[in-house]
């Protein structure tokens, strides 16, 4: 009876560790059928994501002191013609995965003319979203973009004027496309082509302004197109 059990436990020992083995060679990979084991990296974003965009601007500013007496006083009202100059990003953010990154972010943008001189930051978060990753391949690195939070703007008529100005909120929306440059201290580096519309509002005075310009992002998570 022992012997009987020992050989069937020796055949159920052999049956196993050949499906294991037929399961190996047909995937190619040792241990392929054990979910824990499967690579479950991002294919092309992933980890700490650090990058600037820039480029030049066209913008339009009006508004009132930023005095709550001077509010809706025509003699106090400044509107400017269309101004041309840059306006620049800097962000951090995490690259959840392929589809989303987000993190904090500061804009500066300056537009000037021989009469006009606006200035203006603004400060808060900004989220990627690449909606086409699986649907569309050849636009899996095409993004649409949020940026949302406080900013702070001056317009001012070069000579002995009062300024216009006031600070309240901010919002950015853009598109992007990025293409992978190299493999950069344990990530990659990435760069593309950007256009960008922004507005900051307050009750005296706004501006906005369209970008056109190069964003350029390093990812800091290893990714599966690293291989």
């Amino acid at each position: 009876m022992k012997r009987f059990v020992f050989a069937s436990c020796l055949l159920g020992a052999l049956v196993t560790g050949e499906a294991v083995a037929a399961a190996e060679l047909e995937t190619g990979k040792p241990g392929a059928e054990d979910p824990t084991l499967r690579d479950v990296k991002p294919e092309r974003r992933n980890g700490l994501t650090l990058g600037v965009s820039g480029g030049f601007a066209l913008a339009g500013a009006s508004g009132y002191p930023n005095n709550a007496r001077l509010l809706g006083e025509p003699d106090f009202y400044s509107s400017s013609p269309l101004l041309a100059g840059w306006s620049t990003s800097f962000f951090l953010m995490g690259a959840f995965n392929d589809y989303v990154s987000f993190g904090p972010m500061v804009t500066i943008a300056t537009f000037e003319s021989e009469q006009w001189k606006s200035t203006g930051w603004a400060a808060g978060f900004r989220g990627e979203f690449f909606p086409l990753v699986k649907l569309v391949p050849l636009l899996a690195d095409t993004a649409v973009y949020a940026q949302l939070g406080f900013g702070t703007t001056e317009l001012r008529a070069k000579g002995p004027y009062p300024s216009a100005g006031g600070e309240q909120s901010f919002l950015g929306i853009g598109l992007h496309h990025e293409w992978r440059l190299a493999r950069l201290l344990g990530g990659h580096a990435s760069a593309g082509p950007y256009i960008e519309y922004d507005a900051i509002r307050s009750p005296s005075a706004e501006r906005h302004w369209a970008t056109a310009g190069l964003r350029v992002v390093w990812y800091g998570g290893g990714v599966k197109l690293d291989r």
